[in-house]
């Protein structure tokens, strides 16, 4: 039978207390200690856990295999390579690095040494994007707004490479199609770094998405709608549920019934649509699952060699490269 995994979680703050915790709960896994340089907070997620603190990467033991990375981002670099030369397997959470050299040396190192390198999008795992999948829609139009309240934790980076990110990596991954070009504006708010981006981007396959980030909204918003010729998808990530609409067999504008359709309100118009069977609609049903336990526990299974989910180093590369383009244009644009 397989030993289990001795594992670490690096940087226990607001989101690695979290990996600390479920990495607990992984099959296979052993977490030995989590690392961080404030050895108080450390302490406070490694007691309940029993297991130790370490301060710095140095102290981890030599056997340790599994390390899950959730430091600020500019320290992705400095602390996922040691990890890597001393033959650990990492899952560092997004963006993947600063700029794309120090990506490249990450993923490097990671391909010399055999190792998995993971990148930590985490809504790769949500069940509404993952019930999405099963369906067999070719997306043309894609709109996707993530709206956050500000927040003081994420002021190093902007909110392009904060929030938007997520909902980059999402629709390279629907659109299906390499991006052509882009366009995108943003402003600064209340911080030093953009608050507020839109970007719209152009697929070679004709696919268009319109992307729209902002930590600066009094109500959070987590919401992607998907539309292709065969119907449309509605998915909100918060509440993880997902609405589906598609034409029956036999749908014609002109089937709907005049009679009926003279005393139709333009609200009710979908109901009556679906009344009268022309149009299929429905809301997925998805269970209660952890996206974060899920992230964690397809890592492992990657480590171990077996095939699944999981976003690789090359494909964290691609969202931070159409990040980053993102960024150059909203610092392009003019104002007048």
């Amino acid at each position: 039978m397989d030993t289990d995994l001795r594992a670490v979680v690096v940087g226990v703050g607001h989101l690695g207390r979290h990996h600390a915790r479920l990495m607990q709960q992984v099959p296979g896994v052993e977490l030995v200690g989590v690392v961080d340089p404030d050895s108080a907070r450390a302490a406070g997620v490694a007691e309940p856990l029993g297991v130790e603190v370490f301060t710095s990467v140095e102290q981890v033991p030599d056997d340790v295999r599994v390390a899950s990375v959730a430091v600020p981002t500019s320290l992705h670099h400095a602390i996922t390579c040691p990890l890597l030369r001393r033959g650990v397997h990492v899952l560092v959470e997004k963006p993947m690095a600063v700029t794309l050299a120090e990506a490249a040396e990450m993923r490097a190192l990671a391909d010399e040494r055999g190792l998995v390198l993971q990148v930590g999008h985490v809504e790769r795992f949500n069940p509404a994007l993952r019930a999405l999948s099963d369906l067999d829609l070719v997306p043309r139009f894609i709109e996707a707004h993530r709206l956050a309240p500000f927040n003081y934790r994420t002021l190093d980076v902007s909110v392009v490479m904060d929030l938007m990110i997520h909902d980059i990596d999402i629709v390279l991954q629907l659109a299906g199609s390499p991006l052509a070009r882009l366009e995108a504006v943003g402003s600064r708010v209340l911080g030093r770094q953009v608050d507020i981006a839109n970007a719209r981007l152009h697929f070679e396959n004709g696919c268009v998405a319109n992307v729209t980030a902002s930590r600066v909204s009094f109500e959070p918003l987590r919401r992607t709608r998907v539309f292709s010729d065969e119907g449309f998808v509605s998915l909100d990530f918060a509440t993880r549920r997902a609405f589906v609409v598609t034409r029956a067999e036999g749908f014609d504008l002109g089937s709907l019934d005049a009679a009926a359709a003279a005393h139709v309100q333009p609200k009710d118009s979908f109901k009556e649509f679906v009344a009268q069977g022309l149009l299929d609609a429905r809301e997925i049903d998805m269970d209660a699952t952890n996206p974060l336990l899920d992230e964690l526990t397809a890592f492992v299974g990657a480590v171990r060699g077996e095939t699944g989910a999981g976003v690789s180093a090359a494909e964290g590369m691609r969202a931070m490269e159409v990040a980053l383009q993102i960024g150059d244009a909203i610092a392009a644009h003019r104002w007048t």
